[in-house]
Formats: C-alpha cells, sequence, structure tokens
C-alpha cells in the first residue's frame, strides 16, 4: 500500500553549527508571534527564517526561499549525496514515566485520500494550506515532515533500528520543555528496501501534519500539468514524512479540551437543560469526574470549582466506529446548542489551563475530552470519516529543521 523509500535531504552542516538547540524549532502551527520574535533573535540561522519568515505579503515567501538558497550556498545547509532515512528519537517523561518515541523520517509517495494508503482524521483550513503551499512553491522543498503512524505489533522497524544505530547521532539536544532529540542519517541500501518492503502493505494515518499533506497532493497535481502528467521518479510524487509505530509505547495521544468564550447568551443551568435532553448529565466530585472519561464521554468544567459534569449520549450507535466523544461533543452541542462559530473556542491539552481559564472573567465553560489511542482512530477513518479540527494533540511535537526534502 504504501510506497516509503530514501531521500537526499538537504540538513544543517554539523561541521558549521556549534549548537543545534540555537537553530532547530517547533512547528510552525504553535509559534505565536512572541516566540517568533524570540526565535528570530536567537540565532541568525534558526529555521524560523524558513519556516515562518515576517512579512504581511507574499513576498515573505520569497525572502525565506532566498534564504533557504543562501544558506545552500554558504554551506550552513548541506545536501547528503545518497538517498537516507533519518532516524529520529524523542526521550521525554509523561505521567511520571520515562517513554521513548522512535519513527525515521523518509520520503513517502503521495496517494489521493480515495485509496485509503494514506488516511487523514482531521478536517482542515483552506487558509493554512495556501499559505504552506505558496512556501512550498517558492522553495522548491518539503519545509517540515507529515507525522503519520503505521500499525505493526511486532515492532519489527523499531528493532532493526536499534541495532542499526551504532554511531553517534548528528545532533544529541535536549531542548526547554525537557524533550531530547536524537537525529541519525542511515544510508544502508539493504536496510532502506527492508523496512520499505515491511510497510508496502500497510496504510499510513496522518497524525499531525493534515495541511502539509494536503498542500504536498495539490503541488504534486500542479507540477503534474506543468510537465505533462504522471511521473514516478519525479521527486514532487512523494512528500517527506516522520513515521512511528502505532504501538510504540512512546506515542502519546493527548486530546485536545475545548474552552468556550461566549455560550450565546446562556447560563449554565440553561445550558446543562438543554444538553440533557440528549445526554446522560452526572454531577460529580472533581476529582472523580476527571478521571477515567469513558471512550463515548466528555466531561463539562463550570464555575464551580469543586464539581464537574459527565455527560454521555442517551441513544447511541453502538454499530458505528465514529462514537468518539469529540465527535459527539461537535455533532450534537456545537451544531445544536452553542454556536462554533461564535464561540470563542480556546483549544489546549492541558487540563489544569482549561480549569484556570474556566475560573477566569473571559470564559464560560470547558469541555474535557478522553484520552485516545492510535487504534480508536483508525477505525473510524478506514470508514472514511473524518474529525473535527484539534482532535488530537500528538506528544511531543517534532522539531523543525531537522531535514528537508528537495521538490526539485
Amino acid at each position: 500500500m504504501a510506497t516509503v523509500k530514501g531521500f537526499r535531504g538537504i540538513r544543517y552542516n554539523p561541521e558549521k553549527i556549534e549548537n543545534f538547540s540555537d537553530v532547530l524549532a517547533p512547528p510552525y502551527d504553535v509559534i505565536n508571534s512572541k516566540e517568533q520574535e524570540e526565535l528570530y533573535n536567537k540565532n541568525p540561522y534558526n529555521v524560523i527564517r524558513l519556516i515562518l519568515s515576517k512579512g504581511e505579503d507574499d513576498s515573505k515567501y520569497q525572502e525565506a526561499a532566498q534564504t533557504f538558497r543562501s544558506w545552500i550556498e554558504n554551506d550552513t545547509l548541506t545536501h547528503d549525496e545518497e538517498p537516507s532515512i533519518y532516524p529520529y528519537y524523542q526521550e521525554f517523561e509523561e505521567s511520571g514515566k520515562k517513554l521513548t518515541r522512535k519513527g525515521f523520517l523518509a520520503a513517502v509517495k503521495i496517494e489521493d485520500f480515495s485509496t485509503k494508503k494514506i488516511l487523514p482524521h482531521e478536517k482542515t483550513f483552506s487558509k493554512h494550506k495556501r499559505d504552506r503551499l505558496k512556501l512550498n512553491t517558492a522553495c522548491k522543498a518539503n519545509m517540515s515532515p507529515v507525522f503519520s503512524v503505521y500499525s505493526d505489533p511486532e515492532i519489527t522497524i523499531e528493532k532493526l533500528l536499534d541495532e542499526k544505530l551504532t554511531t553517534e547521532p548528528i545532533f544529541d539536544i535536549t531542548n526547554e520543555d525537557g524533550v531530547r532529540n536524537r537525529l541519525w542519517k542511515l544510508s544502508d541500501p539493504d536496510t532502506i528496501s527492508f523496512i520499505g518492503n515491511h510497510l508496502e502493505d500497510k496504510s499510513l494515518l496522518i497524525a499531525d501534519g493534515h495541511h502539509r499533506y494536503e498542500t504536498a497532493i495539490e503541488y504534486r497535481n500542479i507540477q503534474r500539468e506543468l510537465n505533462g502528467g504522471v511521473s514516478q521518479d519525479r521527486p514532487y510524487e512523494y512528500v517527506m514524512m516522520f513515521l512511528s509505530n502505532a504501538e510504540d509505547e512512546g506515542l502519546i495521544i493527548n486530546p485536545t479540551h475545548r474552552v468556550i468564550k461566549n455560550m450565546g447568551g446562556l447560563d449554565t443551568a440553561s445550558f446543562l437543560n438543554k444538553l440533557g435532553k440528549e445526554f446522560n448529565i452526572e454531577k460529580m466530585l472533581y476529582k472523580d469526574g476527571i478521571s477515567n472519561i469513558g471512550y463515548e464521554e466528555f466531561a463539562i468544567l463550570t464555575k464551580d470549582p469543586e464539581f464537574v459534569y459527565r455527560a454521555s449520549l442517551k441513544a447511541i450507535n453502538k454499530e458505528s466506529p465514529n462514537r468518539l466523544a469529540v465527535t459527539l461533543l461537535h455533532n450534537n452541542v456545537f451544531n445544536r446548542i452553542i454556536d462554533e462559530d461564535s464561540a470563542g473556542i480556546l483549544y489546549t491539552k492541558f487540563l489544569s489551563e482549561a480549569a484556570r481559564l474556566v475560573q477566569s472573567e473571559e470564559y464560560e465553560i470547558a469541555f474535557i475530552l478522553p484520552e485516545l489511542r492510535a487504534s480508536d482512530i483508525f477505525d473510524v477513518v478506514l470508514t472514511g470519516d473524518r474529525m473535527p479540527q484539534k482532535t488530537t494533540y500528538f506528544y511531543p511535537k517534532i522539531l523543525s529543521g531537522l531535514v528537508f526534502n528537495p521538490l526539485a
């Protein structure tokens, strides 16, 4: 199903970069304006100048492309000569437990979603896709990877990579949130071929980077028109991906909670009364109500910090795989009781932040969602369904600037 191969990556030159912490950055879509300025000032070669250059009009994309080319010319960035994959390990702590998420960067053949070889699970915004398309077109490269997962209970690839990674990594850095990041380059043709063969009968689930993947499809289609049709060997037929195993203990999927600023004039009692027409609602002590929220349930935080409300749909189709709480919330609450467009929703993966904001004057109520498993998401997307935007938060985030994938 999926076609995975090595690529000749462009990456920061270790002989030119003394401290990789100074040039790498979080993903572009989690960086606010203050953080953007801080990264600009951190180092003149920080990847922020490529993935999120300053400016209000389209000139910022040309500026990023010019910067990209100049860094290649002055050898700040080096172009690998042989097709490679790039193993990337992240060590972190979650709920007091030390974990390592293992995966690798590779080139993956772009597939239309209709083939079900590559599966989306979230809806996207046109604005963000236009932005990334302009950047990719100007730079003629994938500037950041799409993050996808596959299912392999035998963890075959992880075992193989552990055996092969006998050299020192390209870099080994720990960023400010305590996540240790290590990147290697692996160019052995037999190893790359084995990995590609092992994945060829598997579908890939997009974990993070839906906008980037849909942008890659559009870029490919444009290039096909310009170059006279399909050509399997052209670089634009592939997209750079970080691939990780759904069964890996280090693959953590956090829910994204919703904090509501505007309930459309409803007070808490009126909202709960309307909600109770379709949902069973149980008032519980905060600690009990927040712990072990079920697959089909969500919790509601109000201005009363001692209690929460647990909600479960009264009439639910047990035959449907898409019974995720986030889908029930959007289909039965935002579309019927609270107007989603005017609600002023803040998305957060932190329960503590949601609880704090509800007690402020600015926000009124919060919806707390249960933990997710990759298998749950696979079950939904194989039916052709997608979940609402910002359903999942895969932690930790993949750093930007690991490798760039040339498209020309």
